[in-house]
């Protein structure tokens, strides 16, 4: 600090980092994560549904029963992923509250010993004895920083944690079932092996970028990323072809 700055400079300079960056990059990262659901959710009503009407179509049926066979797997799908999405998150938030629940109730019943054991945690992490007990009792004079903190500390939960539930299980399934679409689209315009071509086409290149998507949320190469979930894709199209014409040896 300079000769210049006061005290009060510089708790003012903090307050507008904190609510200019920290809190900025708390949105940002919750944004990101709502981008992995969306991610998940696209990804699979590609790759799913593209099985399904690939090995449909190398069924040889009438085409209508590859559109409702798309369809109803369409439906089922986004309704099992978001209900999933939803059953997982609220089931993750309900133990983060039991856990948060439970660390408040022994503070309330051992405040000695729940002081001591943040000082050893602080000492642990590289404060002196002396500077870590210090710091213990003063979060421990304010109950609700001492709980935030133990929470942090103790658990590695963060305890704003939760309330992401629906949100992430409407993304999910919305997303599953726009996706569905596209593997399915051309059967209601083209000939039946036109309408496979196209499709099998159409998907990949939406998988490439989804995985493109992926590798930039997540930092990785872009080309690569894509690449990888396309390799999933046509995987995933030529058994759902290859299930489809077995069985139609085998049932003939």
């Amino acid at each position: 600090m300079t000769g210049e700055d006061r005290p009060d400079d510089v708790r003012a300079e903090a307050e507008r980092h904190i609510a200019e960056h920290s809190l900025g990059e708390a949105a940002r990262i919750g944004r990101l994560s709502r981008i992995r659901e969306f991610v998940l959710g696209a990804q699979d009503g590609l790759l799913v549904p593209l099985g399904v009407v690939t090995g449909m179509a190398a069924a040889h049926p009438a085409r209508s029963l590859i559109i409702v066979a798309g369809l109803a797997e369409a439906v089922a799908g986004a309704i099992s992923m978001g209900g999933g999405s939803f059953l997982a998150s609220q089931a993750e938030e309900q133990l983060y509250a039991t856990e948060i629940a439970s660390e408040g109730r022994e503070i309330d019943e051992f405040p000695e010993r729940e002081t001591a054991e943040l000082a050893v945690v602080l000492e642990r992490e590289g404060l002196s004895r002396e500077r870590a007990e210090t710091v213990a009792r003063g979060l421990a004079s304010n109950s609700n920083v001492f709980l935030r903190t133990k929470v942090q500390k103790e658990l590695g939960l963060s305890p704003d944690a939760g309330g992401a539930a629906l949100g992430d299980a409407v993304v999910v399934g919305a997303t599953y079932l726009g996706a569905a679409i596209v593997p399915l689209w051309p059967y209601f315009l083209f000939s039946l092996n036109r309408a496979l071509v196209v499709s099998v086409a159409c998907t990949l290149l939406a998988l490439f970028s989804v995985g493109a998507a992926k590798g930039r949320v997540t930092r990785l190469s872009l080309r690569r990323a894509g690449f990888q979930v396309m390799i999933v894709g046509a995987v995933s199209a030529g058994v759902g072809f290859a299930i489809g014409h077995l069985v139609t040896a085998l049932a003939g």
